[in-house]
């Protein structure tokens, strides 16, 4: 049995174990289509409605979100590389590889949260890089492992630093997102990083820095 729809509530219908209704939008490549939105109640589906309505009116709709993984690969290629000095690409795009893409790249792009992304930053300051990248599995296959095959975890963590720096690329990425109306905000920039502590730096005494003198001299160690 079909419901009748209340003013301004758009072309509501029965779908499957709910409701749906649709937009006609129109898509980054200039093409006008129909996106549909769906619920269980006649309120959900109408408040989606009412935001893709908003959506529609401000400018073109992306129609097949990627994931997080697939977004981050299009904007290395297609805005850090034409852009950036290619060293900062490489570093760019091992933090996505090594970091990014493992944790969170599964994710579909438009549904990531700050809690996904808290989350995962929580794991990844408290996960052991040799198992995770698979370090000491290659270290196996030439007969030199020392960590994860043979059973013992070296908790070789990331270092504050390396955890501020993955957030600053993906927060890069994002606010790329941001800026192409593909998403309405930047979730990476509401999330807590572990602080950087400084390193205490001890020097040596008098007595420890003749006795390195002196034993530079006696190797005759040319630097």
């Amino acid at each position: 049995m079909t419901s009748r729809r209340a003013n301004g509530e758009g072309s509501i219908f029965p779908h499957r174990s709910g409701l749906a209704a649709y937009v006609w939008i129109t898509t980054p490549s200039g093409k006008r289509q129909r996106k549909y939105v769906y619920g269980r109640s006649r309120e959900i589906v109408h408040s989606r409605w009412v935001e893709l309505t908003r959506k529609a009116a401000r400018g073109p709709i992306v129609t097949m979100v990627p994931t997080v993984g697939q977004f981050l690969h299009r904007w290395l290629e297609e805005t850090v590389a034409p852009n950036l000095a290619p060293l900062i690409y490489a570093t760019y795009e091992s933090h996505v590889k090594n970091y990014i893409e493992p944790g969170i790249g599964a994710v579909r792009f438009d549904r990531l949260r700050v809690a996904d992304v808290q989350a995962w930053l929580n794991r990844l300051a408290a996960q052991c890089q040799c198992c995770a990248q698979g370090k000491d599995v290659r270290r196996a296959l030439r007969g030199t492992a020392r960590c994860c095959t043979l059973g013992k975890c070296c908790h070789q963590v990331p270092s504050p630093r390396t955890i501020k720096d993955v957030r600053t690329v993906l927060r890069s990425a994002l606010h790329s997102a941001v800026r192409q109306e593909l998403i309405d905000r930047n979730v990476a920039q509401l999330v807590q990083i572990p602080k950087q502590r400084k390193r205490k730096i001890l020097p040596w005494t008098s007595e420890e820095a003749r006795r390195f003198v002196e034993s530079a001299r006696s190797s005759a160690d040319p630097l």
